[in-house]
């Protein structure tokens, strides 16, 4: 349930920043990291608010079928594993749009870096490629930390005692 609260959060962040027509210059770090992103975004709309969509919808169904697991109601486990499943799949074409993105969004985040005009300060001695590469690398990492967690649960689930005990 805690996967699919926070999956609901992170796609709801993510549709409600591809749908701004605008952003503001980004003044620190933090800023030109959400303003790269939205670039990319915004450069490949279909194909983030597909996987935004879908992982909202998705971490909906795992909450509501967590729940039933919660409570337990007879043969109650289907539903959790099928949510599993749809959560696995999901996760693995975040992480492939991630993967794909993500030069785009190193190349924004330079972009922003190097413009004298927006003048954000860098860690000493890193220089914008390198903090585009660390940011979005560990970005892609929780995004395959995640899909090994939803892996691990779907195969948990998916054993002939779980399913036994879920499902009785």
């Amino acid at each position: 349930m805690a996967f699919a609260f926070f999956g609901v959060q992170r796609a709801e962040a993510q549709l409600t920043l591809a749908r701004v027509a605008r952003l503001p210059p980004p003044r620190d770090l933090p800023g030109a990291v959400v303003h790269a992103t939205w670039r990319t975004a915004q450069d490949h709309r279909r194909l983030t608010s597909a996987v935004d969509v879908s992982t909202l919808l998705v971490s909906v169904l795992l909450f509501i079928a967590g729940s039933r697991v919660l409570f337990r109601p007879r043969g109650g486990g289907w539903l959790w594993r099928q949510a599993l499943l749809g959560s696995v799949v999901v996760g693995a074409a975040t992480v492939a749009v991630d993967h794909a993105l993500r030069a785009g969004r190193i190349a924004a985040l330079r972009a922003l870096l190097t413009n004298p005009a927006t003048r954000i300060p860098l860690p000493t001695g890193l220089h914008a490629d390198e903090v585009g590469r660390m940011t979005f690398g560990i970005s892609l990492g929780a995004s395959w930390v995640t899909l090994a967690l939803l892996c691990a649960a779907l195969y948990y689930v998916s054993r002939e005692r779980a399913r036994a005990y879920l499902d009785a």
